[in-house]
């Protein structure tokens, strides 16, 4: 599967979810398969003859959301499995099509049966649509090609996960699960009341596909054959370990038949080299653990580069993972292709769902201090309260106590201003922001903006030049003879789309934005044609050397004029 191909699917799919387009639609596109995506069109492949049918009538409608997402007219061209055969569509038959859409009125979704078309199937309920992408395995004999899709949860729990998704609760029936096999050791579990979970992580934009991802990776974790793999990849601080113990935990207190593996890179490499010292000792099977497991979760897999037995036996480990079905998920500080590892195991990374953990803006800073305060920093206080015996009068240990003062909405948006992005590190900023605060209503004083810049100040380091998104599109226009007009508005000539997408990715570079945010200063575009922009720019530096070049000088050039 193409990821860029997945990516804008997802994106078009989003977009037609946004407009209110027909369900029907929307679900057909989320059951095919993404192909290819080249700079011409977009390939994917149709579950049925049906779906074939459907899209082909559709297909003005999609191309011009894909135009939208990628600057230039895209074709959406649509295929059929091969048991299966499509109608042969003819170049009228798609132009009458094109004719028929140009005077639909705004809105319209093309989704009237005709005489010839069959008629159209209500839209199913959100408890019956499965999460998972179709099976295709290929069609029964002697009959039509099914998409197989299967729940795996009761409808009540699939309700509550997918309302938490949208960041609504909903309450959850307790209703005993069998259990089907017994599970492995595999260490010290993580306990079910751990902050590690779904419930406790904080998503926006900038991990919303890698939340979600996991969310559906735990979901789906004994299916076999769906979502066997997951890689998150981003820096250090913002996430990637509590996605991992999230499923571990969720799998934990659901799914106690299925036997989990946890260890970080540092753990495999160290149980390898004491194994291999008890495999010479009584020819013991070297790492029983992880190959008995039904997932394995493998946490910062970069640092097993340059062991070079490890990553072989690693690569052994996955393979016989991927051969017999069982899933695997793996966090790292970089992208697969950026590991310098055995090609092997790149694509192997590559072939399943591949999620970005990018640095937190401003919002989802704010609400990671807010839900922290809330949920950490005062019940914790409370408890040692509590413990301590105080009441109204105080105590001598009252004069110790370190956090729990009171946070202003207005004193938490400042700290997410002037805060930096690591997750742990905004955490223990609360915290001593807090006990701050409550330092100060000893006093019968408030927590002054000033003090909470010093504090920041020791946690992060704010002295670096701040560059501005309006420096990087002055330096791109400049440079390429384009105004401003042209760069942020909606012309599509080839070299006003290049020096846009150049100027999008150096915002996204160079500036401390979000995509929202830089979307917002190109005409109000969305953050997925800004994620677009940042992949096609990606890829064209992997070969072009001119580029490269370019973009240097570019980067030269806003530092100066910052």
């Amino acid at each position: 599967m193409d990821t860029e191909a997945k990516i804008i699917l997802d994106d078009t799919i989003s977009f037609c979810e946004r407009d209110g387009r027909d369900a029907r639609l929307i679900q057909i596109l989320k059951q095919s398969r993404p192909l290819e995506l080249t700079d011409t069109s977009l390939s994917i492949e149709a579950p049925t003859r049906f779906a074939y049918a459907y899209l082909i009538k559709q297909r003005d409608i999609v191309e011009r959301y894909l135009e939208d997402i990628a600057f230039i007219p895209l074709t959406l061209s649509i295929t059929v499995p091969a048991s299966i055969t499509a109608p042969t569509e003819t170049e009228p038959q798609r132009s009458t099509e094109r004719a028929a859409s140009d005077h639909a009125p705004a809105g319209a979704t093309h989704a009237t049966a005709t005489a010839h078309e069959p008629a159209a199937e209500p839209a199913p309920s959100p408890a019956s649509i499965p999460i998972p992408a179709p099976s295709w395995d290929g069609a029964p004999a002697g009959g039509e090609e099914r998409v197989k899709v299967t729940n795996i949860i009761s409808p009540d729990e699939l309700q509550r996960l997918t309302a938490s998704v949208g960041g609504h609760e909903v309450p959850r029936k307790v209703k005993a699960e069998p259990v089907r096999k017994e599970p492995a050791a595999s260490g010290p579990a993580v306990p079910i009341n751990s902050k590690f979970t779904f419930d406790n992580f904080v998503y926006g934009d900038e991990n919303k596909h890698a939340y979600q991802s996991a969310v559906r990776f735990a979901l789906l974790a004994d299916e076999p054959g769906i979502y066997t793999s997951l890689f998150i990849y981003g820096k250090s601080g913002l996430g990637k370990t509590h996605l991992l113990l999230a499923i571990e935990n969720y799998l934990s207190e659901h799914s106690p038949g299925i036997r989990v593996k946890y260890a970080n890179s540092q753990t495999y490499v160290e149980d390898y080299i004491n194994e291999l010292r008890v495999q010479k000792a009584n020819g013991g099977r070297i790492l029983r653990e992880y190959h008995d497991a039904d997932v394995l979760i493998i946490d910062d897999i970069q640092n097993i580069i340059g062991k070079t037995q490890s990553i072989e036996n690693f690569f052994s480990l996955m393979d016989e993972f991927i051969r017999n079905n069982k899933k695997i998920a793996i966090a790292s500080d970089r992208a697969p292709k950026n590991l310098g590892m055995d090609e092997r195991l790149t694509s192997r990374f590559n072939a399943g769902m591949l999620c970005l953990v990018s640095e937190p803006g401003f919002e989802m800073k704010y609400e990671i201090l807010k839900r922290y305060y809330e949920h950490a920093v005062l019940p914790d206080a409370e408890a040692r309260d509590a413990a301590a015996g105080l009441d109204a009068s105080g105590s001598i240990l009252s004069a110790l106590r370190t956090g729990g003062g009171t946070l202003t909405d207005a004193q938490l948006r400042h700290m997410a201003e002037v805060s930096g992005t690591n997750i742990r590190e905004l955490e223990s900023f609360c915290e001593r922001c807090a006990g701050a605060s409550y330092e100060c209503e000893q006093k019968g004083e408030t927590l002054e903006a000033e003090e909470i810049d010093r504090i920041a100040d020791e946690y992060f380091d704010r002295a670096h030049k701040r560059i501005q998104i309006s420096t990087v599109q002055a330096v791109v226009e400049e440079f390429y003879h384009v105004s401003h007009e042209d760069l942020c508005g909606q012309k599509r000539r080839k070299d006003i789309t290049q020096a846009r997408h150049i100027a999008i990715y150096l915002a996204y570079d160079m500036c401390d934005m979000t995509n929202v945010a830089i979307g917002a200063e190109f005409d109000g575009r969305d953050h997925s044609t800004v994620h677009y922009s940042i992949k096609k720019i990606e890829k064209q530096l992997a070969h072009d050397n001119a580029l490269c070049k370019e973009l240097q000088a570019l980067r030269n050039k806003i530092i100066l004029a910052s």
